[in-house]
Order: structure tokens, then sequence, then C-alpha cells
């Protein structure tokens, strides 16, 4: 065998075993078997049939595309065909020896398309020695790929700043009257929310909460200022204020909106079930 030969059995091969993962099999049952033998392999344990004298078996086709037909023998015989009728044209098919085991004469599978819109197929064997089995190829539906959403998506804020406390340092989002602070929640998480505004005379800094675009309540910040936190470039900072956000039943969207000139800073800290 020269190597030219080589390559095509090769890439035959190949292209089999890409067909044989585009499809899967189910086993379809004949309307009219007559007696049946066991055959048994490493997977299952399956019934073959073979019909009754004279007579073809029938298979109900509705919605099937491609059928494989499987068989065996139990006498070794010189040229084993089987007969398919659709539509009642009757295309031979001649069965290829495989191997012979377990006392049966093992054939190669064979495949054929069907009509679009057949309801039934005939099959027919004159040789009494040969049981068969049908099964439809189908290509499996694949299935839908889970989108996990993370949890918290932060989809506007003004800056990241981040608050110094006894050594170590805490990442805030900032807002002010020109952006505000926008952040969904997914997975049916709940959140509070630390925040803090930079005072710059004697007003006081206020802000709003919009849950869904509704908005829910307006906080007031008092002038007293805090001495445990510091963040760079900020002289003054306020004490903080806890906000408790709307239940989270699956998805939300939270905003938080500068009603006054100040800068405000925000840390949202999921709640743990």
């Amino acid at each position: 065998m020269n190597k030219k030969h080589i390559i095509m059995i090769l890439l035959g091969l190949m292209a089999s075993l890409a067909f044989a993962q585009n499809y899967r099999t189910r086993i379809m049952d004949f309307e009219n078997p007559g007696s049946r033998r066991i055959r048994k392999t490493e997977e299952a344990s399956q019934w073959y049939y073979r019909s009754l004298p004279e007579k073809s078996m029938t298979l109900k086709t509705e919605g099937v595309a491609r059928i494989q037909l499987r068989s065996f023998g139990i006498e070794k015989l010189r040229k084993p065909s089987i007969i398919i009728v659709i539509n009642k044209v009757e295309t031979p098919y001649d069965l290829t020896f495989k191997e012979f085991k377990n006392g049966y004469y093992l054939y190669e599978d064979f495949e054929f398309d069907l009509p679009a819109g057949t309801k039934s197929i005939e099959v027919l064997c004159f040789q009494r020695s040969i049981y068969m089995r049908a099964f439809e190829m189908y290509k499996p539906k694949p299935k839908p790929k889970k989108v996990h959403k993370p949890s918290r998506q932060i989809t506007a804020h003004a800056g990241m700043i981040d608050l110094a406390h006894n050594g170590s340092s805490s990442e805030y989002y900032t807002f002010n009257q020109t952006q505000p602070f926008k952040f969904t929640l997914n997975n049916g998480r709940d959140c509070v929310v630390y925040l803090r505004a930079r005072l710059t005379d004697r007003s006081l800094p206020s802000f709003s909460l919009y849950h869904n675009g509704e908005k829910v309540e307006s906080y007031e910040f008092s002038l007293a200022r805090t001495t445990k936190f510091s963040a760079q470039g900020v002289r003054h900072l306020t004490i903080s204020k806890k906000i408790e956000l709307p239940d989270n039943a699956n998805s939300s969207e939270y905003e938080f909106r500068a009603d006054t000139d100040h800068m405000f800073m925000a840390r949202p800290v999921f709640i743990q079930k």
C-alpha cells in the first residue's frame, strides 16, 4: 500500500469520526416484527428482528430524516442484502461482512436519508437468517449555555478614591451633580452602601437614592467630621452614612444622585446570607 492510499484511508476515517460526532441514535420499533434474537454488547443488550416469511417490516418515520440499520446473521451467506422500500420504490443495500463474534455474523451498519414528509417505510429481507434493528439518527440540540451575570455591575461613577483607616484603605466610588453613581445587583444579592461627603463650606451635603428609576428617598449629611478616615487631597470628610437598599428579588438597578454641589463617596458591600 503506497503513501497516497494510506493518506486517503486516514482522511476517510477522520471524516467518518467527525460525521458520527454530529449525530446521536435512538432505537426505532418495527410495527410488525417476526421472530427475534438478542444481541449483547458491552454497552447494552438489544432485540434484533427478522420479518415473517415473505413479509416486510414497517417503520413509522414521521419527523425522521436519517436512519441507521444494524444487522447480523446466524448463517454464513454469500450475498446478503436488505431492501428498503420508500414510497413503493425499492432500494437494495448489500451487506458488508464485519466479523464473526459470539456465534453471529456481524455486518457493517449502513445509513440512508429519507425524503421530507415520509411517514413510513418498509424493510424487506429475503434471507431468513438475518436479523435487523433500526435506529433514528438525529443531531442533538446544543444545550443553552447559562449566562452567569456578575452579582454586581458598576455602570456609572465619577472616579475612584481610597479612604484610609488604621493603616488600611478601601476603594470608594465618587459621584457629583454631573455624574451619578449607578450599579446593578444580580442573582438576588443585596447590598448596604456606606457613604461620605467632602465638606467645603457650611452647606449640608444632600443626595438621593433611586431604585429601578424611581426615587426612594433623599438623605442629608450633618457638618460633623470624621477624625479616623482620610483621603488624599480631601481635607474634611463627613461621618459615614449606612444606606440599606430596597430588596433585590433578582436583578435591580440602583442610582445615587448628588442634590448639592459636593463630592460624594460610596462603597457598596454585599450582605452575607
